[in-house]
């Protein structure tokens, strides 16, 4: 790293990635650490020098999947700050008053904003804050973080365009390293493929695929599509499509089939009652975090888990089955009617896995074959695909991967062979490793992977996990140690050995021992004034 640029500041905070929950730290540190606002514009500098680094060029918020007409699943009211502090001039409420679309709001009659205003929220959010005093580095991408003397981390990070590297020291460490689109083992194994997509990425994708694959050199056969999965995303890219290609015009007049893919029996409702939601409030993390066991929280994590997990919308169901209903009435009015060949064919099938697939087509014209296994009586069957999307989850341990690589790591019992790692609460540390250096374990990656918020920016690419956290499942795991305000907690040290100093936190990563609402948006105001009072607890404004 001999070229990255020499540094000029020591920043009370850096956090790895600028999304909706590190814009909410950014939210309550201002709430606390700055002058009062003025009526002649924003406001002063904030009283703390902090800095936040994201990859991508300007904020926004999962592009991939801004589909028309698609609502958010939380109220309003679970904003960046409303829940932390109702006063603050970044909740959505605000954000409806600088818009001069309160009142209409309030017309509306729901608490449920569309996606795409969220994403406006939160788009408004990411500039108050930086025009409030908060600094963002964008086009950079974290490439590695150092221990550094006098009790400080070193983050060096490169521009996406240049290449240049910079070299940055701060006191206490924020990382957000977002998810990363999961694909099935068995399609991961063709990836990159230019037809096989993330839903993460969907909406952003899905048109030059579609021109590509519906151009007049195409096959001479309908245009199959495969949408992988049977959770809200899944859902939402079917109906998507349908409506994208459900105009004879749009497709040409060649036929369509849209193929959903999914283990289960049937589409299953999201649990969005009153007593269920409960388990998305501040009180029920308190409840989890403080359960005696990880066994315990796991009960938990199952119990509520159609709550988030696999599940639909209730009203996203209702729309699709009257699209499949609709199908079977034009079903029995074919022989009545003409061109009935030319309209999209939706075809549901449940109880069905993905056995293999493989490259098939050509270069100009790419597709991929699978072969279908019903899960219940095991008949096969073959299908080529004109693009597969998979709406299959996200992987969230970017996180281990950037630590385990820096000689940081150690400090945690993290090294470049560490086992897969299980996140404990810091209550359960009774029993304690003593500390010791791993001097050979092996030399750290050259390549250190990109961090980013969970709930942030566009969807990431991260690195692929070593070997060694992915493929060991018979192995013990590494046990690291987390507190209530998402603090990890370092290893003892060596008598006479100095404790590692600065403080390093997780956002989006600790579902585990915080419970559900850990990846989502529910509760950034909450979490991030924990934060923010944990890292300056006992430091002056």
């Amino acid at each position: 790293m001999s070229n990255a640029s020499a540094p000029t500041t020591l920043y009370d905070v850096i956090g790895l990635g600028f999304g909706p929950a590190n814009i909410a730290i950014s939210g309550a540190i201002l709430d606390k650490y700055s002058p009062p606002a003025t009526s002649g514009g924003p406001n002063g500098q904030c009283a703390k020098n902090i800095l936040f680094i994201e990859k991508h060029p300007v904020f926004k918020w999962h592009p991939g999947m801004l589909l028309p007409g698609t609502r958010m699943q939380i109220s309003f009211l679970k904003d960046l700050a409303t829940l932390r502090s109702p006063q603050s001039p970044l909740t959505f409420l605000s954000y409806l008053h600088s818009q001069n679309r309160l009142l209409p709001f309030i017309n509306r009659g729901t608490f449920a904003p569309s996606r795409k205003e969220y994403a406006d929220y939160l788009s408004w959010a990411a500039q108050y804050v930086q025009d409030h005093g908060i600094n963002v580095r964008f086009s950079e991408e974290v490439i590695g973080i150092k221990e550094a003397a006098n009790g400080t981390v070193e983050v060096i990070s490169r521009k996406v365009d240049s290449g240049e590297t910079f070299s940055r020291f701060a006191k206490n460490l924020i990382i957000s390293p977002g998810g990363v689109g999961k694909l099935p083992s068995v399609l991961s194994v063709l990836s990159p493929h230019p037809r096989i997509l993330h839903s993460s990425v969907y909406a952003t994708s899905i048109e030059p695929i579609l021109s590509a694959a519906l151009s007049p050199s195409a096959p001479d056969r309908p245009l199959r599509i495969a949408v992988v999965g049977a959770g809200q995303s899944s859902s939402e890219v079917l109906l998507d499509l349908y409506s994208r290609l459900s105009n004879p015009l749009a497709t040409n007049g060649r036929p369509v089939e849209l193929d959903m893919i999914y283990r289960k029996g049937a589409l299953k409702p999201s649990d969005d009652s009153p007593f269920a939601n409960e388990i998305f409030d501040p009180a029920s993390t308190d409840m989890m975090y403080n359960l005696p066991s990880q066994h315990a929280r796991k009960e938990i994590l199952r119990e509520y888990r159609n709550t988030n997990y696999s599940v639909v919308n209730p009203r996203t169901i209702d729309n699709l089955y009257e699209l499949i209903y609709d199908q079977r009435v034009e079903d029995s009015m074919a022989e009545h009617r003409a061109g009935s060949n030319d309209r999209v064919r939706v075809n549901m099938k449940p109880h069905t896995a993905i056995l293999s697939a493989e490259d098939s087509g050509s270069d100009d014209l790419p597709s991929i074959r699978l072969t279908l296994q019903h899960v219940l009586n095991h008949a096969l069957a073959e299908q080529t695909y004109d693009a597969v999307i998979c709406g299959t989850g996200y992987e969230r341990n970017g996180w281990t991967n950037l630590l385990s690589s820096s000689d940081i790591g150690k400090h945690f019992g993290l090294h470049a062979s560490s086992s897969p790692v299980e996140l404990l609460a810091a209550s359960e540390k009774s029993v304690k490793a003593p500390y010791s250096p791993v001097s050979d374990a092996p030399k750290p990656r050259n390549h250190w992977p990109s961090t980013h918020s969970s709930e942030a920016s566009t969807p990431i690419t991260s690195p692929s996990p070593s070997p060694s956290l992915t493929n060991s499942r018979l192995l013990p795991s590494t046990k690291l140690y987390i507190t209530r305000n998402y603090r990890l907690v370092p290893a003892d040290v060596a008598e006479g050995e100095k404790p590692f100093a600065p403080k390093v936190y997780l956002q989006g990563c600790a579902e585990s021992t915080h419970g559900l609402s850990e990846s989502l948006l529910s509760i950034l105001g909450v979490r991030s004034g924990l934060v923010v009072n944990d890292i300056f607890e006992g430091a002056s404004a």
